[in-house]
């Protein structure tokens, strides 16, 4: 029995077109091949600096081959779509049509990559980080990486969803954490002590705590906006970030991951107690305060502690008090107090 295409002017089934859960593991699964050739391949640029002459390297294959995985991945379930009748965007898996718009961008950002390598050499420090092309490269691999997490995001179940589809928005969420920390590793506070920066003093260095405690908090925050998370999510995204971060930028290092670890049961143990969520506004703004002090006031002390770091008692404490204000802020702006009926009835 062979199944054939409808004819071009047949109605596209009714329903939404949704990837299984294990389809969206495969679309996980072949992100993180390519979120680890981006590391190797800042990896290779941390090592080897200007030495690097060519776009033509293994850690580029390795990050090109991952974006070709998982967008042959993508427009194969898009293929499924289409001999379903569906056309346009609507082929594409629920959710998935945010892959649909990285896959070009990210190819667009490839061949520029090519082309200005080619042109004006090999970019070396922040400039690598910063430079046209590669922020397209950035901005196709969060649209194609955020993908399963935007179908978790539209699945018609309540905040206890399946486990399975808990389990895919936690591990985009971390692909996507893992690739904003590479994009921000110039700035990134975890990293302040082990690069031997550890007196931290100057303003730039305090801010860099500031800016890295709120996109540690973000993705978090956004996943209980919508989800009851399983014990462990926490951990695994912030164990599997600063692996990348320290294999990267400490290769032996594995103080900033065991922090990770930490940070994130303790976080894990804070979700569990408080169960916050938009039902429980107060156990949800009070995790969003404790959820960067968690992180921050046991690393900025235990530095000090230690000698890494010469902050005063007022000034780490005070420091990691202030990233206990940007989470409850970051709650205040996920879920905002409600606005009054004449309010609502206006924007109606």
């Amino acid at each position: 029995m062979t199944t054939t295409a409808p004819p071009t002017g047949a109605a596209a089934p009714a329903g939404a077109y949704r990837a299984s859960t294990r389809q969206n593991l495969v679309t996980i699964a072949f992100g993180w091949w390519l979120v680890l050739g981006l590391f190797v391949d800042g990896w290779a640029h941390n090592q080897f600096g200007e030495t690097l002459e060519t776009f033509f390297t293994p850690w580029h294959a390795l990050f090109y081959s991952g974006f070709l995985a998982v967008a042959g991945w993508c427009l194969l379930l898009a293929s499924q779509g289409w001999r379903q009748g569906r056309r346009g965007l609507a082929a594409f898996p629920d959710g998935y049509h945010l892959a649909a718009l990285g896959v070009p961008i990210f190819g667009l950002g490839g061949l520029g990559d090519l082309s200005w390598h080619t042109v004006f050499g090999i970019e070396v420090g922040i400039e690598a980080l910063l430079s046209p092309t590669h922020l397209l490269l950035f901005a196709g691999a969060v649209l194609i990486l955020g993908s399963p997490l935007n179908a978790a995001w539209r699945t018609p179940t309540g905040r206890r969803a399946p486990a399975g589809v808990r389990w895919v928005a936690t591990l985009a969420a971390a692909s996507l954490l893992a690739v904003t920390a590479f994009m921000h590793m110039y700035l990134w506070g975890l990293m302040v002590v082990p690069q031997g920066l550890g007196w931290v003093q100057t303003r730039g260095e305090l801010s860099a705590i500031l800016l890295t405690a709120l996109i540690l908090a973000a993705p978090v925050l956004l996943l209980l906006r919508r989800f009851e998370l399983p014990f462990g999510a926490i951990t695994l995204m912030y164990v599997l970030t600063h692996l990348g971060l320290s294999a990267m930028l400490t290769p032996g290092d594995g103080r900033v991951p065991l922090v990770a670890l930490v940070t994130g049961l303790l976080a894990d143990v804070l979700a569990a107690w408080l169960r916050p969520s938009p039902a429980r506004v107060w156990a949800w703004r009070a995790f969003a305060f404790l959820l960067p002090l968690g992180v921050w006031a046991p690393y900025l002390g235990g530095a000090a502690r230690l000698g890494l770091s010469n902050l005063s008692l007022e000034l780490w404490l005070g420091v990691a008090v202030m990233t206990g204000l940007g989470g409850l802020a970051l709650s205040v702006l996920l879920l905002p107090p409600p606005l009054p009926r004449e309010a609502r009835a206006e924007e109606g």
